[in-house]
């Protein structure tokens, strides 16, 4: 009992602020090269304002299986990859939890495919009296230029340095990935922020820059009846606070042998929103919550207190969620199914399925490096006669770029319009598959009208969904009629949408609405390039 409630306390000790003096840390004004512009991706309406007869698809990875064990004495339950990022001499490396006897550390391992890895030996981190091993000197690091919305040269990167306890950690920044293969003096090169970490496995995940601070997503200290994530969120990276949460609400399962929680979060700041992983928990409660830290073995332990005291069995997968306000609130829109599924055999190597770390860009696809778990939760010997404690293993989900949701019409035509919007590139792109069928693109701008016979006493717009009414009024602007607009009939992340004689350029700066036509094909989304 006292593990836990010290484990419980040191947890709730962390949404305390530490300082009220502390000097703001944040990143300083935009001072790099604009970024590619962002992608309008269909996981919410945030763009729609009409559609008809669309169905949103949500697209699963292709599992590719494990890829990185744990096969060394402080990996004794398994490793958990955090970060996978591409080296300067063109290799991935990744950092990875070790599991352990004792607590967890962080290991390190290279590949040349990012399919077979190798464990450098580092000579950097004493374990059991030797620096024989590939353990690192730091938490894993994480690309806050890629991922977290900061584009401040200076902190594109970010690491946790320090003893244990872990949540006592200081963060770190720089310019790159710390080279620790190579680069004895890596640590010289980021700066110290003097800001601690509120959590034992809370690390940064991205700024903020609507409400001015920094916000990391995980499991939250709460009570039942449910886990949920939480907020995590510092101006300066002393003060912290955890006010928003994210549970499940009322249209998910209550039921005892299916469960719904929300184990956990991780979030990456991707075209202009905040993407989550939920690792969602499905739990059976039909059976008893052994606590494997207090209660002796097939007693149960059935007091329902804080997370760390109660616990049960179940599976887990990953579902998706977005957020457009910083992780205040979530748009479950595309969160109602799996988007990686857990494995249905009690012996799968992915039973239990979390992810950690940001995707890393392969070619045309987006390679997503998770761990899978060989049970149930909390399933070693309380519920087998023949094992011990899960085996956790490093696994592989690729899929192709940015393609997690599909606005997908059939046979028949669909239009899909959209809220208005500012045209700021000279290319019109679509992330889309026409292979089977076609998609065209027409623009349109708002226009007063009066009745065609003069019977209307007011001025009035023409509704933004009619693209053209009875008297062939249109919206749509001269030469990006659906008419002028070359098929898209191909299967692309990113194909230019051509007119026959406008250009798109000409319409730089205006306020547009785009009218997209679409009929057995597969819309992704769309950007101005």
């Amino acid at each position: 009992m006292k593990k836990c409630l010290l484990m419980a306390v040191a947890l709730l000790v962390c949404c305390v602020p530490l300082r009220s003096d502390a000097a703001p840390f944040s990143p300083k004004p935009n001072q790099t090269e604009p970024r590619e512009p962002h992608w309008q991706l269909f996981l919410d309406d945030h763009i729609i304002a009409r559609s008809t007869g669309f169905q949103r698809v949500l697209h699963q990875p292709q599992p590719r299986g494990v890829v990185l064990e744990g096969d060394k004495p402080w990996e004794r339950r398994g490793v958990t990859p955090l970060y996978v990022g591409r080296r300067k001499d063109g290799r991935l490396e990744c950092y990875y939890r070790a599991h352990g006897p004792g607590e967890p550390l962080t290991g390190y391992a290279v590949s040349k495919d990012g399919l077979e890895w190798e464990k450098p030996n580092l000579g950097l981190v004493p374990y059991r009296d030797s620096k024989e091993n590939n353990l690192a000197p730091c938490n894993q690091p994480w690309n806050l230029g890629q991922f977290g919305n900061v584009r401040d040269p200076a902190m594109q990167f970010a690491v946790c340095v320090g003893s244990r306890p872990r949540w006592r950690s200081r963060f770190y920044f720089g310019s790159e990935a710390p080279d620790i293969m190579n680069d004895p003096d890596w640590l010289g090169k980021f700066v110290e922020s003097e800001g601690i970490r509120p959590g034992p496995h809370n690390n940064l995940e991205f700024w903020d820059d609507i409400h001015q601070e920094w916000v990391g997503m995980r499991q939250a200290p709460n009570h039942p009846p449910t886990r949920c994530a939480g907020r995590y969120a510092s101006p300066d990276l002393k003060n912290w606070t955890l006010d928003h949460y994210l549970y499940p609400d009322a249209h998910d399962s209550t039921d005892p042998r299916y469960f719904d929680e929300v184990y956990g979060l991780n979030a990456i700041h991707i075209e202009g929103m905040v993407m989550g992983f939920v690792a969602w928990f499905i739990g059976d409660r039909t059976h008893p919550n052994p606590n494997l830290y207090e209660q002796p073995m097939g007693v149960p332990n059935t007091d329902e207190g804080l997370i760390g005291k109660a616990v049960s069995k179940g599976t887990m997968e990953v579902r998706l969620v977005v957020s457009r306000d910083g992780a205040k609130t979530w748009d479950r829109t595309v969160s109602r199914e799996a988007w990686i599924p857990h494995g249905k055999e009690q012996h799968s190597y992915d039973r239990m399925v979390h992810l950690n770390a940001a995707p890393v860009r392969m070619g045309d696809e987006d390679w997503f490096y998770g761990s899978g778990y060989d049970g149930d939760h909390c399933s070693g010997r309380d519920y087998y006669h023949d094992r011990g404690k899960s085996n956790i293993r490093g696994t592989l989900y690729t899929q192709k770029h940015n393609r997690y949701v599909s606005l997908t019409a059939g046979n028949t035509n669909q239009i899909l319009i959209t809220k208005p919007l500012k045209v700021t590139g000279k290319t019109l792109q679509l992330n889309v598959d026409g292979s089977r069928g076609l998609v065209k693109v027409a623009i349109g701008i708002d226009k007063w009208m009066r009745h065609k016979t003069g019977q209307w006493p007011f001025k009035a717009k023409l509704p933004h969904w009619m693209v053209e009414d009875r008297w062939e009024r249109t919206h749509l602007e001269k030469g990006f009629h659906f008419d002028d607009c070359k098929p898209v009939l191909v299967d692309s992340i990113e194909h230019n949408v051509e007119w026959k004689e406008a250009k798109l350029e000409s319409l730089l700066g205006k306020t547009v609405r785009l009218y997209i036509l679409v009929q057995d094909a597969d819309l992704y989304g769309f950007r101005f390039k």
